[in-house]
């Protein structure tokens, strides 16, 4: 199986980037097989075309990294997104996993701002709500466990 996670990176806070270490552990631990995209690896990505030619522009990198981020989405199975906060990025990401009607779980710290146009766009997706990373862990371990059933 192969899984997109999806959140906010380069606007996120220290705490919402610590998340990410929780949902890619849970979701390691949980399936057998297991292709995983992190945010940690469209930004290596990123760096490696950086590092790769010196003479390349910002936005040949940024465009190189675009491809790859979107070409990651359109080939998984199952995006998993923490909207916890807000990102143009993301919202990129949905749009393309929108067009090729994949599944999608949403996860989202209480009190956050959900977006009328992610509940608009995805009527059927899980739309979950946890109070803090405990909270986060055991919902994620459950439909995780109810989807491989």
């Amino acid at each position: 199986m192969k899984i997109f996670l999806a959140g906010a990176v380069s606007t996120a806070k220290e705490k919402q980037l610590a998340k990410y270490e929780a949902y890619k552990n849970i979701l390691i631990s949980q399936i057998e097989n297991l292709i995983l995209t992190t945010p940690d690896d469209i930004w290596d990505y990123r760096n490696k075309c950086e590092n790769q030619n010196p003479d390349f522009k910002k936005i040949q990198i940024d465009e190189m990294m675009v491809k790859f981020d979107l070409a990651k989405v359109r080939e998984s199975d199952l995006i998993v997104c923490d909207l916890s906060e807000l990102s143009t990025g993301m919202g990129l990401e949905l749009g393309v996993a929108h067009e090729g009607n994949q599944k999608i779980m949403f996860f989202y710290e209480k009190g956050s701002y959900i977006s009328n146009m992610i509940t608009g766009a995805f009527p059927s997706a899980c739309f979950i709500q946890y109070d803090n990373i405990e909270e986060l862990e055991s919902k994620l371990k459950s439909e995780i466990e109810n989807l491989i059933r």
